[in-house]
């Protein structure tokens, strides 16, 4: 029976081994299918999670939609045509206008709404971002046999300490509870007996006190606790005397507070009602109605006088010539940015300009014009997406039949707005706009006095990051493209609001370096970064855009590497005409 037993497992064993062998292989293909015929790594599902966060996920999530749709599964839905991916990605607009009936499908199903261009991702870099959704999010390990988690491991002391707190909440109810309930028979009996056994004047005044100390300990315990948050690191000019005027706010109310929430507590704890004890009015006292009148008055007064002062100091607005202007451009969920070219002018930018070629509406006459044909166009083909209504609606009718559940209702839906008439409205809709929009342009092109078509913005140059000089004063002019957004540099003590058709604006002059920043935090991955502070959508938590501060020539260096918005068009068309007469000579060669 042993011997038998003892064969019986080792086949067992055998068979287990084997099938956890085909597992970690199995999951191991799974986590590193070749993506464009490269073969997944560590660095390059690493790097594809960098460039996704950086481009992407603003408006894509790998489950869910946020904007765009969830990318999850992309590479099998086009049938792993890599090449098509790579071109929608890197311009989504080109794709469309060729004529491609997926890059068209999907620019319909979005109603038209424009993808951002990454022209500036090289073939290599778009790989790494498939790589990475590929395997949702994670990675094979440095052995290939399963996920590496997406973020570090908490500090133990950090766990403890969360454990502690927990603790201490969980201590604190069954503590209050055993009180209630002590009073609660401490009560009973009172009412049974006829005595008064509980004092409430004396617990509620003695609760007072308990709950002064415990409110002063949270208050200097918290303050201790998330001091940093409060005041960052400055690295701007008017940052420092920021902070001065926060310290000093801090000096002239702390101690107010301190000292009334005292008096208003003590003195409950004090004047306890006790038995012989009469009550004392005050109808009414001048001298005191003035001190606690005017002292809090003068001392407002100064903090906001200093307050207007530093307010008039970030706007600027006779900052002088000499000042660097830099456009930030707002949207869900992003930021653009936009530098002066060689003339070292902002041209002129309106929102009827706005395509996928043109993310800021920078004015230009020879996008305008092709902007009109490019609308003319689309409402050619909304008209006949019109005409083909009936035809889709007596589709949706005749596939009917064998649908159930969720597709069924998904059908149903389809064909209710088909009935109803809200299909068409919406592109009779869409027709409208277009023409009024066209009308608008042809109206500039044909104005010449106080034209938005100046030439100025030509050379402007549309950068997917900010970099700054330090010690050099500069101007943030800030653009919104759909709702109200908070455009907030904390480190540089500047926020400002960034609202629909007003723009706003704020200087300030960066006076630490990235670099410096790094030494001074001990974080060598530190970056400053522009975030929006206000609540604008369900991706709000993702739209942040790098900062970069350095000295002049690394400055120089990065501005020499990028390429003014229609220029850098300009040259892809060059390049593409070169390329067609090579290929036509090389033809005519053969």
């Amino acid at each position: 029976m042993p011997n038998k037993f003892k064969q019986q497992s080792k086949w067992l064993f055998l068979v287990l081994g084997l099938f956890f062998v085909q597992q970690s292989f199995a999951y191991k293909n799974v986590l590193t299918r070749p993506i464009d015929g490269v073969e997944g790594t560590d660095e390059l599902i690493e790097k594809g999670s960098k460039l996704f966060a950086a481009n992407c996920a603003s408006c894509h999530a790998l489950k869910g939609k946020v904007v765009g749709p969830a990318l999850a599964g992309v590479i099998d839905k086009y049938d792993e045509d890599y090449e098509w991916l790579n071109a929608w990605i890197k311009n989504n607009q080109k794709l469309i206008k060729s004529g491609d009936a997926r890059a068209n499908a999907i620019y319909d199903e979005y109603n038209g709404a424009a993808m951002n261009l990454f022209e500036n991702l090289s073939d290599d870099e778009v790989t790494a971002i498939l790589m990475w959704i590929d395997n949702d999010g994670d990675g094979p390990t440095e052995g290939g046999g399963g996920p590496i988690l997406p973020q570090e491991p908490e500090p133990v002391s950090d766990s403890l300490f969360n454990n502690i707190n927990w603790a201490i909440v969980i201590m604190s109810l069954l503590v209050f509870v055993i009180i209630l309930m002590i009073f609660g028979i401490l009560e009973l009996v009172s009412n049974v007996t006829g005595k008064e056994i509980i004092n409430w004047n004396n617990i509620n005044a003695y609760m007072m006190l308990v709950f002064l100390v415990g409110f002063f300990g949270l208050v200097l315990y918290e303050y201790s606790i998330h001091k940093q948050f409060l005041l960052p690191e400055s690295a701007s000019e008017h940052g420092i005397e920021l902070d001065k005027m926060m310290q000093w706010t801090f000096a002239a109310t702390l101690p107010v507070f301190f000292v009334t929430q005292f008096l208003l507590f003590f003195f409950s704890f004090k004047y306890r009602q006790k038995p012989g004890r009469k009550a004392y009015f005050l109808s009414h006292n001048n001298n005191l109605e003035y001190v606690w009148t005017l002292i809090p008055a003068i001392v407002l007064a100064v903090l906001v006088s200093g307050g207007f002062k530093m307010w008039n100091q970030i706007l600027r607005s006779n900052a002088g010539e000499d000042t660097k202007k830099i456009e930030v451009f707002a949207y869900q969920f992003g930021w653009n940015a936009r530098y002066p070219g060689a003339d070292g002018e902002l041209g002129t930018a309106n929102y009827n300009l706005i395509n996928g070629m043109n993310p800021l509406g920078v004015a230009n006459k020879e996008h305008a014009t092709e902007l009109i044909t490019e609308l003319q166009e689309d409402i050619v083909s909304t008209q006949e997406a019109i005409d083909r209504l009936p035809k889709e609606l007596a589709k949706l009718k005749s596939t009917l039949g064998g649908l159930v559940d969720d597709e069924r209702d998904a059908h149903l839906r389809k064909i209710s707005e088909y009935t109803s008439g809200d299909k068409e409205d919406d592109l009779r809709l869409t027709i409208r706009a277009r023409n009024t929009q066209i009308e608008r342009l042809k109206g500039a092109l044909k104005t010449e006095k106080g034209s938005m078509f100046t030439g100025k913005g030509d050379d402007d140059q549309v950068v997917g990051e900010i970099h700054l000089v330090k010690d050099e004063l500069v101007t943030f002019k800030f653009r919104a493209r759909d709702v109200i957004h908070s455009a907030y540099l904390p480190y540089f003590r500047t926020q400002m609001n960034v609202v629909p058709g007003l723009p706003t604006e704020f200087t300030f002059r960066p006076i630490k370096s990235t670099e410096e920043m790094r030494l001074i935090k001990g974080d060598p991955e530190f970056d400053y970064y522009l975030v929006c502070n206000k609540i604008c959508g369900n991706a709000h938590f993702n739209m942040k855009m790098k900062v970069v501060v350095e000295d002049q020539i690394s400055f120089d260096k990065w501005m020499n590497e990028q390429a003014g918005l229609f220029v850098k068009k300009v040259e892809t068309e060059n390049a593409e005409t070169e390329s067609t007469v090579e290929s036509t000579e090389t033809v005519a060669l053969n």
